[in-house]
């Protein structure tokens, strides 16, 4: 049998990814872009060890289309210091900076201004960009969540109550995402009673911890 090494798959997945996502970045545009920050990180300032950053990852995927965000763009990309292009991975990036901004250094004027310029080069209001990159965000991970109970769905029919835990923890509206994603077999057992009782159980549940932080 064939073996492939990591960065193989890495890469194979990658250009999946990019065939996926709008892909229309052209040499002369990173170029560019990197200029206009003066060849420097955009969130530090600092001039070693840059790479180009997908401010929206590429690991989004086709999902991006949808709210015209994303992909490999001359809109949707800065320059970066491999460390915070690292830690930021796969993450909202505005999530990502309210946890980990202020241990990279990364002051609230540089995070504004980066933001600010990404919106405008998505001919959008910074308001308008962060609303679609955080609903882009709250959709993929209710597809994510729904194909896990999809597949997973219990021989009798029941539902793991951590599934029930982690979609509530995520915010996500149980029934409207069940609607849209979830497969035949998926909408019917959360018709049945005892599903409806279990989120119910589980809100409860939820509620009382958030009230005892």
């Amino acid at each position: 049998m064939e073996k492939y090494s990591r960065s193989t798959i890495s890469q194979a997945k990658r250009k999946r990814l990019l065939r996926e996502v709008p892909n229309t970045l052209r040499w002369y545009q990173q170029e560019e872009v990197f200029n206009h920050f003066k060849n420097d990180c955009a969130l530090t300032g600092k001039y070693q060890n840059l790479c180009k950053d997908h401010f929206i990852p590429i690991s989004w995927g086709r999902t991006v289309r949808k709210y015209g965000i994303g992909g490999n763009t001359y809109a949707n990309i800065i320059p970066l210091d491999r460390s915070i292009n690292s830690s930021k991975g796969s993450m909202n990036p505005f999530i990502w900076f309210e946890r980990y901004g202020e241990r990279h250094g990364i002051s609230i004027e540089k995070w504004n201004y980066a933001v600010q310029y990404i919106a405008e080069k998505h001919r959008m209001t910074t308001f308008y960009y962060i609303n679609r990159v955080n609903a882009c965000y709250i959709e993929i991970l209710a597809k994510n969540w729904v194909e896990k109970i999809n597949s997973r769905i219990e021989p009798d029919g029941n539902v793991h109550p951590v599934y029930i835990n982690n979609a509530l923890k995520m915010n996500l509206n149980i029934p409207v995402v069940i609607e849209q994603f979830g497969s035949v077999k998926t909408k019917e057992i959360f018709q049945l009673s005892e599903t409806i009782d279990l989120i119910k159980q589980s809100k409860s549940w939820f509620v009382s911890r958030l009230n005892q932080k």
